[in-house]
């Protein structure tokens, strides 16, 4: 029972009480885990519980395999099966009882890629190309249509495949037959997507009352951990199987709940009480991680919120030192002050796997990449590509390269990015005549353009754009021309027929990139792709995780602790994000927000910079900076005092304008609304004075033009 000796009052409160519903709200750094551990042991270990009896769910395979360690380190070698993730109980019940859907059970889980290549089969079949729908809306409508109802389930379960397609084919609208023909080829396939996995688990344990009573006599205990986490369903498959012995016991915080685009549900938690009256609930608020003082600021913080169990958690470590902001000038000075004061720490004797930069989405990392670079900070970049490793910039710096050195990979990576149907056959046709004449690649296709073997390929646009953009080179500023290669390639509107917009996002930074270093260093394209080659050479993530800083985003950094944190981008915009569109999503973001600042155990480095978004919106300071209270802070550079909330972060309500309307925004000039898309509170905006359309939310500081 070593296991029960460190667990305080509330702990072992939550250890003890394995009787009927029980709700555990354990704040950040309380000591979740190893309550759940010890409660497991005691389960097990104390009362005697056979450990098959015992099914205890958390959201990631590492948080198992974590859990299934200690417990085997406590108790010795257990039977810990059950031990596992939602999706990974799912697949096991799903072996033994998907037959009822009249699948094997040897089914193919199909992950996003494959996914993929079975709209790609049914765009072909109805003759769809990318432009007339991206795969990434097709997704997505594929998706709400299964989260909405399992009545698609119906279409699986009873009807054959022809029939299915039969059903495809009869239905006029477009929409519902690439969604018919999707289900057709799955079950010709005997395929089950990531989203099926628990929507078919629903299903059957709802409508086959046999297979429900085998599950829950099978499971006298059902542990749910980060249940802030869960989605409705998957809160429904819990109650279902503790329905006979009504054992369901549920710990996470509700403060942390940063799902809500996963289908996570912040009022299940709240309500839990609501649907079992009587319910225990036990507080964990004692933490064991920070310092008083990074407590009391988030403290503050997550206070702003009203949907939340009112609860203020306490530090157990002795006093540090304050969490520092600090307000730069710009990107790059905010930038240069991270790198600092990094060094200053590694200086002073700490590790650099002990210090993290977290930030609300990857761009933000571009600045300060170039920053550690510049200071031989070696970092890694978790659940994400080092910036200029990313696809999008690589396919575009290639495009840059062939104004200059023109090189045999540079034309390989760009000739078919957009697609300009030079496949194998003719690419083998250009590399001969590239190696007869001791030449290029693109000398070889200036040869062969007018041959009848590229007539219908598009060889000519891809020359009229090198042949374009590389007469802007030495005569127009370096943005400028980046910009005439996106246009002109049809590379940007490539990536907005396919809704990728974070890629978007990316080049905008690259943008950024290339305009700066023209103007700081009045360098030539050359020059740029000279750094650029330096920083994607160098191999920032050599060594073992200790001598590396870890950059991630706040997502990805949940249920993670660090001696010392950055959370840089702390703007209106970034941290709460743009697309921030009601109440409910701002007090995700400052969820999100709290749980940033609280993965930091020492030492909490806060920052924001002045200057203008990818939207040319004047930039301020986050209000989750002044929520924590600025006399809880020290600052290095002050704050502006607060302003009121700024547009984008209000409610836009329905769109003001509408297809055709024509409206004058500030810095662009005049425009047509070409889009309002409601969905991403958005517009779609072709300006005079802009060549390619622009993605405008609807705050955005746009007026009627008068006519």
């Amino acid at each position: 029972m070593d296991y029960l000796d460190s667990l305080n009052d509330r702990q072992l409160e939550a250890v003890r009480t394995t009787e009927g519903p029980v709700r555990v709200l354990a704040g950040a750094g309380t000591g979740k885990t190893r309550a759940l551990t010890a409660r497991y042991c005691y389960l097990t270990d104390l009362l005697g519980i056979d450990p098959a009896a015992i099914l205890c769910v958390t959201f990631t395979n590492k948080a198992a395999a974590e859990m299934k360690q200690r417990i085997r380190s406590l108790l010795g070698d257990v039977d810990t099966a059950y031990i596992c993730t939602f999706h990974s109980f799912c697949v096991r019940l799903l072996k033994e009882d998907i037959h009822v859907l009249n699948y094997p059970a040897n089914f193919v889980v199909a992950d996003e890629d494959d996914r993929v290549e079975l709209l790609l089969k049914v765009y072909d079949d109805m003759h769809l190309t990318l432009k007339d729908l991206p795969v990434k809306r097709a997704v997505e409508y594929i998706a709400m249509r299964k989260s909405g109802s399992d009545d698609y389930l119906r279409h699986i379960e009873h009807l054959r495949n022809t029939e299915l397609l039969e059903a495809a084919v009869r239905d006029a609208d477009r929409m519902d037959e690439i969604f018919l023909r999707y289900l057709y080829e799955q079950k010709k396939n005997y395929a089950v997507d990531f989203d099926d996995i628990i929507i078919f688990t629903h299903y059957i344990l709802n409508r086959y009352p046999a297979i429900l009573t085998k599950w829950q006599e099978r499971m006298e205990y059902v542990m749910v951990d980060e249940f802030q986490d869960v989605s409705p369903r998957q809160y429904a498959i819990s109650r279902m199987l503790a329905g006979a012995h009504r054992n369901l016991f549920i710990v996470g915080d509700p403060d942390q709940t940063i799902y809500s685009w996963r289908g996570a549900d912040v009022g299940l938690f709240l309500n839990f009480d609501r649907e079992y009256p009587g319910a225990a609930t036990v507080v964990l608020d004692a933490n064991y991680r920070s310092t008083p003082e990074i407590i009391e600021a988030s403290n503050a913080l997550i206070a702003h919120n009203t949907s939340r169990y009112p609860k203020a958690l306490h530090a157990v470590a002795d006093s540090g030192m304050r969490p520092v902001f600090y307000h730069a000038r710009s990107e790059k000075d905010e930038a240069r002050w991270i790198a600092a004061k990094v060094a200053a720490l590694l200086k002073a004797g700490w590790k650099a796997g002990d210090i993290a930069l977290l930030y609300r989405a990857h761009h933000l990392s571009r600045p300060i990449e170039d920053a550690l670079l510049k200071k031989s900070i070696p970092y890694k970049i978790y659940s994400g590509t080092a910036f200029y490793a990313r696809r999008e910039v690589k396919d575009v710096v290639a495009y840059l390269r062939m104004l200059t050195v023109a090189d045999d990979l540079a034309f390989r990576r760009t000739i078919n990015t957009p697609s300009r149907k030079i496949g194998k056959k003719k690419m083998a046709l250009l590399r001969a005549d590239a190696d007869s004449h001791a030449d290029t690649l693109l000398d070889a296709l200036r040869r062969l353009a007018t041959d009848p073997a590229f007539a219908r390929t598009g060889a000519a646009e891809y020359l009229a754009t090198i042949d374009t953009a590389r007469g802007l080179v030495g005569t127009r500023p370096l943005g400028d021309i980046m910009q005439a290669v996106l246009d002109s390639s049809g590379y940007e509107e490539m990536l907005r027929s396919l809704g990728e917009w974070e890629r978007l996002d990316n080049l905008a930074e690259l943008k950024r990139a290339i305009e700066e270093a023209g103007r700081d260093d009045d360098a030539s394209l050359d020059d740029f792709l000279a750094r650029v080659a330096l920083i994607s050479n160098l191999d920032t993530e050599k060594g073992q995780p200790d001598e590396a800083l870890r950059m991630m985003t706040v997502h990805t950094a949940k249920g993670m602790e660090f001696p010392a944190v950055f959370v840089c981008g702390l703007c209106e915009g970034s941290l709460p994000s743009r697309r921030s569109a009601n109440p409910d999503d701002i007090e995700e973001e400052r969820r999100l927000a709290y749980v940033a600042v609280t993965r930091a155990r020492t030492a909490l480095f806060m920052s924001d910079s002045d200057g203008f978004g990818h939207d040319n919106t004047a930039k301020a300071t986050s209000r989750f900076v002044y929520e924590m209270g600025l006399h809880r802070l020290d600052f290095e550079r002050p704050v502006a005092p607060q302003k009121a909330v700024p547009a984008m972060a209000q409610n836009p309500g329905a769109p003001r304008f509408a297809s055709g309307d024509l409206v004058r925004h500030p810095v662009f000039g005049r425009g047509m609304i070409m889009e309002a898309d409601a969905a991403r509170q958005t517009y779609t905006v072709q300006f005079d004075t802009l060549p390619t359309p622009r993605s405008m939310r609807f705050g955005a500081p746009l007026d009627p033009e008068k006519v």
